[in-house]
């Protein structure tokens, strides 16, 4: 990769020298005399500095980041320093005698213009660095956002459902089979909507937001079959759904981390879910009481989680806002998102 800048910029910084209209006067070294020329390659290195600063500080921190202050503080400030070179080295009346020996050398007599424009074409180099030096940088982070965006819809793809929990629902639902409860047929409803669901809308880039909070509550009254009766669930949503979108399995797994980090069989729980639709957002509430649980036991469910951040800072860039309290009593998630 180094030698791959090294040969652009050999071949970048020569074109003017290149296309000197006074080659033919200066001789055989007519290339090594231009490029020494204290303008050319004091411009030269300015170019390189311009180059390597947007591309490894001002676009990655400042515009990326929305600095846009401090962005052009620091074109005006690279501006300034271009233009007050170029005008502190203009060239005298007669310019000097550079040789290398009897015969070889820059002839006397006024030396090329070095100002922002004519044969040494200054201005057009510093702009064509500045334009080069944003477009590889862009493309780099765009390159570098798509593959990241690939990932994580792989891993979201990988865990549509959390195979812990069907499995246990299925252990629910035979358990409810076996005593012939009236609640056995529901149950199997329930967890056939989730699975069609998994398998046929998340598909999709949205859906409609009433199927990802049927999702959910099907989720819900399938974690209640299961748990003991020590564990109090609330579960409320507020607000109309209808003509709302959003991107699939984007809220459930911080359901699921209520859940996983809140239910245990030998203490008292208490898991809280809250969602509140308003005409262009949605604000869901996520909160349990804090219980024993192995080390082990919330890998998957904390994996699901990054992975989920990682999508609402994809999807939804600056467009949600995602809060967590954590005391000893209770955790809480709480997230918004403006659909």
């Amino acid at each position: 990769m180094l030698c791959v800048h090294i040969v652009c910029w050999a071949v970048f910084l020569s074109l003017p020298s290149i296309f000197n209209a006074r080659r033919v006067e200066l001789g055989s070294w007519w290339l090594i005399l231009d490029i020494l020329e204290p303008p050319r390659w004091t411009n030269a290195l300015l170019l390189i500095v311009v180059f390597y600063f947007n591309y490894y500080i001002a676009i990655p921190k400042l515009y990326i980041k929305h600095k846009y202050f401090s962005l052009l503080l620091s074109v005006g400030v690279l501006s300034f320093v271009f233009i007050w070179l170029n005008y502190s080295m203009r060239p005298p009346e007669f310019g000097p005698h550079i040789s290398f020996g009897p015969g070889v050398g820059l002839p006397p007599g006024p030396p090329p213009p070095f100002g922002l424009l004519g044969n040494s074409f200054n201005l057009f180099m510093f702009l064509i660095v500045y334009a080069a030096s944003f477009a590889l940088c862009l493309y780099e982070q765009w390159q570098k956002t798509k593959e990241e965006m690939l990932n994580t819809q792989i891993s979201f793809l990988k865990r549509q459902i959390n195979p812990h929990f069907l499995f246990n629902t299925l252990n629910s639902i035979y358990s409810l089979t076996l005593t012939k409860s009236d609640s056995a047929p529901d149950a199997v409803v329930k967890l056939a909507g989730m699975m069609r669901y998994s398998v046929s809308d998340a598909t999709q880039n949205t859906v409609s937001l009433s199927k990802e909070i049927e999702y959910i509550s099907n989720y819900i009254d399938l974690q209640r079959l299961r748990v003991a009766e020590n564990v109090k669930i609330t579960y409320s949503v507020s607000g109309s759904l209808d003509g709302k979108q959003i991107a699939p399995f984007l809220l459930i797994p911080f359901v699921e981390q209520a859940f996983r980090y809140g239910v245990n069989s030998e203490q008292d729980s208490d898991i809280r879910i809250e969602m509140h639709i308003a005409s262009s957002n949605i604000l869901m509430t996520a909160v349990n009481k804090k219980v024993f649980m192995r080390a082990d036991d919330n890998a998957d469910t904390l994996s699901a989680i990054e992975t989920t951040k990682k999508r609402l800072n994809l999807l939804y860039p600056g467009k949600h806002k995602f809060e967590v309290r954590d005391d000893e009593q209770l955790f809480s998630v709480s997230l918004q998102i403006s659909l």
